[in-house]
């Protein structure tokens, strides 16, 4: 290792090749434990392309970087990342821009590897003005990777991948390496898309998309595969491949299909210990007449299988087929198998690294992003997948999907499919399209399907793997076991992906449910549309917050949307289902304040119904960031005319629903994680600080605990604050609470008190009757004697179909998490004079909002953060905190807020009897304490005056 580069490991000087990821250099070393997880397990490298975040390390002081994307340099210091890392002793992870660039191109490939290399070949070469981006430190993807290190003649396929990438520089298309492209917004007529290029984030406009994602492994879950040691097939083979890197010790390859066997080959020619191979189909010679046809298919690609096979049987190496492999064992790291025959005998062998190969599926966060229509597929596990033609066409005029970013199945079709979409575009562009080529292309793509449909009928397998064991962990970012998983399915009555992630924060990590979500999907009812998958977020990769930080002007007023309507049936004659059920009280919006009414309600011996059209508790309720409030917000007049604020006159509301909270807590069936951490807004003017002190004035006239502090108490109250701010107002009673466990648990005791809730039944029409209401939601009918309209969002819809007008309006807000890190902020944080709210929630990640407004996206009308807020609302968190310069964004999120007149809606509607109003934009603070009251009103139990204020009244002219 003459040329070798010195680096340091945890304080040894350890050596590595030039060109070597830091992971394969350390793997080299015999080091395979990166980071520390949140259950304090020592994890390593999963997946070698980046998606998994297991082989996360801290390099040169900065936080979470990838082993696998980085490459070593002379003098880097490395070491293990812990689980909840010191952000504020960490090196910052960039500088805020002053703006943010923008390139714009005909065509933007997304995506290096075989398909991309072809389109993006073709495309520049017939004059178009080509731009491909991808992740890692060269093309090539997983089928042409590169020799990184050069220290190995390239076999043929290497050879094959380095002439197609040569003849990509040379085409003319504009190439861009270690370029993540982390999100999508379509603003206007135009796509943008947001990229991150070597620690700067930047945007790309272009005229069309060509998604070339490539696919990713899915290992099944079973016991020990979270042990360092324990990889997928393909980071095995990139680590040989890319890095010269043989994986050390005895090696098991273990999964279902031909990857697993190329591989073994592989790493048997490089002298590597390969204790075995496990198949999980049978052996080929089985099924004589469909080996035949396979080879008359693709007789260079079966003579080549068949040469595998031969020199692992020369090798020594045994092929188990017909078998799974069950367990890993180790203490530490993977130490041995466990692996199940035909007959399901078990039998033990010594592994030092156990590769996983158990299949793959699309990389399709961006095309879904985009709005690209997907179904389900279940092969080789359930997931998303996209319509797309053979040339790559989608029902997006602006976006293509090619190879294996819509459906895995080999270099072969991925290479013709990049063809054809290439000419498909030329032709859209007013290009000349050889048609010789395209020919050629078509024959190729049909031949290569053929293939791959007998190949994957060989390879069928006829073992499995049975239902996950309590203590398997299958979410590994979360550490969350299925045995802990079901028991928050069973206790919730989980039907869907997304409550179970509210349930359980399963999915919710680095990786966004890449690694987990097929083994959640088996708990729940079979998905039956794209919708039942978990949405991508944005960033589809953490980035450095600072790098996406750019002032941008203050704002007041909600960004009021025209949200799509949430009755059933518009138009239409509804179908109903014979009978009238009978109940007391339908309650319409499962939120959380529909939630409390019904509890309180059914408590008090009512019979209650409550009638959700989407999932409860899965909009406003579960999707916001959980402050509890007992001031006013920045952004909030704090007098009126006549007085103190209709905002501040809610104050004394507020303040009760958070003791209600409080006393509420034991009762409930978990922790909800409720924090009475006290309020900061801070102020960096003399215009602040008045304005402060002003509002501070208002507030203790009515009772608020809060105060004005100098600077020097600021910072002793807050540490990580950082210089410039001159003081700021204090009030001991705001808090925190986590509310996706405390709408879950508020739906579950409702249940208990017997309150029928009723999922995906929307309303389609209220007729008011003698003694109460005629309800028809969900092709079924109700006869209640009060409707409580707890509709959120979709309040002045519900109360329209009464014909009562109520001002409500839809205004979506975003909100943002950062990476789990030690503690860092203990207030609930915000800004006298800009929009902000920031916590650290109990497992370390930091909550970004404050009032930011999202928009709906273009296909599925669906809330989703806009590129201006996302830029902006950072901006003013990491001016407050610095120490988030050096911390990642992992999540973004955007949920239906409602602009209303600054106070919530409480009561009767004046000349509508027994129809009540339990609207608020301040639902999970107010939800107690509304559901309280309106519940008081529907019973005619203890009227409370001071609500009179909150009457619907005031929009009819009326005083209270």
């Amino acid at each position: 290792m003459g040329d070798a580069i010195a680096f340091r490991f945890e304080g040894r000087t350890l050596m590595a090749r030039p060109g070597q990821s830091v992971t394969a250099a350390l793997l080299a070393q015999g080091v395979v434990a990166h980071r520390t997880a949140c259950d304090g397990t020592r994890r390593g490298p999963l997946c070698g392309i980046g998606a998994c975040h297991e082989c996360l390390l801290e390099i040169d002081g900065r936080l979470s970087q990838r082993g696998c994307m980085t490459a070593v340099r002379a003098g880097m210091d490395v070491r293990r990342a812990g689980a909840l890392p010191d952000a504020g002793a960490a090196a910052p992870l960039g500088t805020m821009p002053d703006a943010i660039g923008v390139e714009r191109c005909d065509v933007l490939v997304v995506g290096g590897g075989s398909a991309g290399i072809v389109a993006a070949r073709l495309m520049a070469a017939g004059g178009l003005d080509v731009l491909l981006v991808d992740e890692r430190h060269g093309p090539g993807g997983q089928y042409f990777k590169q020799d990184a290190v050069g220290t190995r003649p390239p076999d043929a396929q290497a050879r094959d991948g380095r002439d197609a990438i040569a003849a990509l520089k040379d085409s003319g298309a504009r190439i861009w390496t270690d370029t993540l492209v982390w999100g999508a917004f379509r603003e206007g007529e135009e796509l943008r898309l947001g990229v991150l290029r070597r620690g700067r984030v930047g945007y790309v406009i272009p005229r069309h998309v060509v998604i070339a994602t490539g696919a990713q492994e899915v290992p099944r879950p079973r016991p020990g595969w979270t042990l360092p040691g324990v990889m997928t097939t393909g980071a095995a083979q990139t680590m040989l491949r890319a890095y010269d890197s043989p994986l050390p010790g005895r090696i098991v390859i273990a999964g279902n299909g031909p990857l697993n066997l190329q591989l073994a080959d592989e790493l048997a020619k490089r002298g590597a210990a390969v204790a075995a191979l496990v198949e999980a189909a049978p052996p080929p010679w089985t099924r004589p007449a469909l080996a035949a046809r396979l080879t008359a298919a693709g007789p260079s690609l079966a003579a080549t299988g068949g040469r595998h096979l031969s020199r692992l049987r020369v090798a020594g190496v045994p092929v188990l087929w017909s078998s799974r492999l069950v367990r890993i064992e180790g203490a530490g790291q993977a130490q041995a198998v466990i692996v199940a025959g035909p007959d399901g005998r078990e039998r033990r062998l010594d592994a030092d690294t156990v590769c996983l190969g158990d299949g793959f599926v699309p990389a399709n966060e961006l095309a879904r992003l985009l709005g690209c229509r997907h179904h389900v597929s279940g092969w080789p596990v359930p997931h998303p997948e996209a319509g797309r033609t053979a040339d790559g066409g989608t029902d997006r005029a602006d976006v293509s999907i090619i190879g294996e970013a819509g459906r895995f199945g080999g270099a072969a079709i991925a290479q013709a499919q990049g063809a054809l979409c290439a000419g498909r575009l030329l032709a859209l562009f007013g290009k000349t399209v050889p048609v010789a080529a395209g020919r050629a292309a078509r024959r190729r793509f049909r031949q290569g399907r053929r293939f791959q449909d007998l190949l994957w009928r060989l390879y069928a397998p006829v073992a499995d793997l049975p239902a996950p064991a309590d203590d398997t962990i299958l979410c590994r970012c979360e550490a969350l076991s299925a045995g802990g998983i079901r028991q928050h399915c069973a206790r919730d009555a989980v039907q869907d992906i997304a409550t179970l992630k509210r349930a359980t924060r399963a999915g919710m990590g680095r990786c966004q449910g890449r690694f987990c979500q097929a083994a959640l999907a088996a708990l729940v009812p079979a998905p039956t549309g794209e919708m039942d998958f978990a949405a991508p977020q944005m960033p589809l990769r953490p980035i450095p917050l600072a790098a996406l930080a750019v002032e941008k002007p203050e704002w007041r007023g909600h960004r009021r949307v025209d949200i799509p309507s949430a009755l059933a049936g518009q138009g239409a004659v509804p179908l109903v289902s014979a009978g009238v059920q009978v109940t007391d009280v339908v309650v319409i919006g499962g939120g959380i304040v529909g939630l409390f009414a019904a509890l309180f309600l059914a408590q008090a011996g009512r019979r209650v119904v409550v009638l959700e059209r989407g999932r409860p508790g899965a909009l406003a309720s579960g999707g916001n960031a959980g402050s509890l409030h007992a001031q006013l917000m920045a952004f909030d007049d704090s007098a009126g005319a006549d007085g103190p604020s209709l905002p501040a006159r809610t104050l004394a509301l507020q303040r009760d629903s958070i003791r209600m909270w409080q006393s509420m807590a034991p009762f409930f069936d978990r922790d909800l994680e409720i924090r009475i951490c006290g309020g900061l807004a801070v102020a960096e003017s003399e215009a602040d600080m008045a304005r402060l002190r002003a509002k501070v004035a208002v507030e203790q006239s009515l009772g608020v605990a809060s105060r004005m502090v100098d600077s020097r108490e600021l910072r002793a109250i807050e540490p990580a604050l950082g210089a410039g701010f001159l003081g700021g107002a204090h009030c001991a009673e705001e808090g925190k609470i986590n509310p996706m466990a405390a709408t879950l648990a508020v739906m579950a005791r409702a249940r208990e008190a017997g309150v029928a809730i009723r999922p995906l039944t929307p309303v389609t029409a209220i007729t008011r009757e003698t003694n109460g209401f005629r309800i028809v939601a969900g092709g079924q009918v109700w006869s209640a004697g009060a409707v409580v309209n707890a509709a959120g969002a979709h309040a002045g819809e519900i109360a329209g179909l009464v014909g009562r007008r109520l001002p409500v309006f839809g205004a979506p807000l975003q909100m943002i998490v950062t990476e789990p890190v030690a503690p860092l902020v203990g207030s609930l944080l915000a800004h006298a004079s800009r929009h902000l709210t920031l916590k650290q929630a109990a497992n370390g990640t930091l909550l970004i909002g404050g009032g930011w407004s999202a928009g709906l996206d273009a296909v599925h009308r669906h809330p989703r953060p806009v590129r201006e807020s996302l830029e902006g609302n950072l901006w003013v968190a990491r001016r407050l905190i610095p120490a988030l310069g050096n911390v990642h964004v992992v999540r973004s999120w955007a949920a239906m807020n409602i602009d209303i007149d600054g106070a919530p809606i409480l009561g009767e509607s004046p000349d509508v009897p027994g129809f009540y109003n339990a609207v608020t934009a301040n639902g999970v603070t107010l939800a107690p304490a509304m559901g309280r009251g309106v519940a008081d009103m529907v019973l005619g139990t203890g009227r409370r005056a001071d609500l009179d204020i909150f009457s619907p009244l005031r929009f009819q002219g009326g005083s209270a």
